[in-house]
């Protein structure tokens, strides 16, 4: 019962900010009892981690951090065999989803520094999501989470601040694959790889404007198509652009036998 009073006492704490309630996480990434039921102390953790997780929708990092020092800490001990299991039952998360948090926390935490210049503060934080924080991680694993933050920002000077994770995923598959991180090798990699984008985009719409001057029903047809947003959809998901181009060529299909089929 004791333990129940602790837990709600911290549950009721309020933080100004997401950052804020991250900062003051515990630094506990091993347990610090071996008993199976959970001391004071690791009872208020607890409480204090998954305060943080439900703040996932809002706060994705800050839920990620607070999981890995429920993991670390095996804070799940108490009710639960595995980590897995208090996953899947306390939150509705498979283990997956979960790891995939605790990997992209550190880079996030790590921008919120770079931006507000050594201290985690609330600057930035709305910009960041999860799907773009996570086409950071190949390069915060090649390297550390402030090699990924430093392609972020790199991203952002030379594209502009309109940063999706399509574009992350490429301006990240266009870096070295090993070796020691040289932030001028990998900011010349990432410009090279926008100036080779842009130009690929200039002629593409060469073409169309070529295509228009000299076929205006294919004109018209290639507007019908958003090729730009369809790419960008298979980067994210090969799977509903596969589901939404079939869906587009039975509609075409239906309306050529109704249209030009002759009865």
């Amino acid at each position: 019962m004791g333990g129940q009073r602790r837990s709600k006492a911290v549950e009721r704490k309020r933080f100004a900010s997401a950052v804020d309630m991250a900062q003051a996480l515990p630094h506990l990434f091993k347990p610090i009892s071996s008993s199976p039921a959970l001391i004071g102390e690791e009872q208020d953790s607890l409480a204090q981690c998954e305060a943080a997780v439900e703040t996932l929708k809002g706060a994705f990092w800050a839920a990620g951090k607070a999981l890995q020092i429920i993991r670390d800490a095996r804070l799940y001990r108490e009710t639960h065999k595995t980590f897995d299991a208090y996953c899947y039952e306390r939150w509705g998360m498979e283990r997956a989803y979960a790891d995939k948090l605790i990997r992209t926390w550190p880079i996030a935490e790590a921008l919120l520094k770079k931006q507000a210049g050594g201290e985690v503060t609330p600057i930035g934080v709305k910009k960041l999501n999860q799907a773009q924080v996570w086409e950071l991680v190949p390069a915060a694993d090649s390297w550390d989470a402030d090699a990924a933050a430093f392609v972020y920002d790199t991203v952002v000077e030379v594209n502009g601040a309109d940063v999706t994770a399509a574009i992350l995923k490429g301006a990240v598959g266009a870096l070295p694959k090993n070796g020691e991180f040289e932030e001028e090798t990998v900011a010349d990699r990432i410009r090279d790889y926008f100036a080779k984008l842009k130009q690929k985009t200039q002629s593409s719409v060469s073409q169309r404007e070529r295509t228009a001057d000299e076929d205006p029903i294919a004109a018209r047809a290639a507007k019908a198509v958003q090729v730009q947003w369809l790419r960008r959809l298979a980067a994210k998901d090969q799977e509903s652009a596969a589901a939404y181009i079939n869906h587009i060529q039975r509609q075409l299909d239906e309306l050529k036998k109704e249209l030009l089929t002759s009865s």
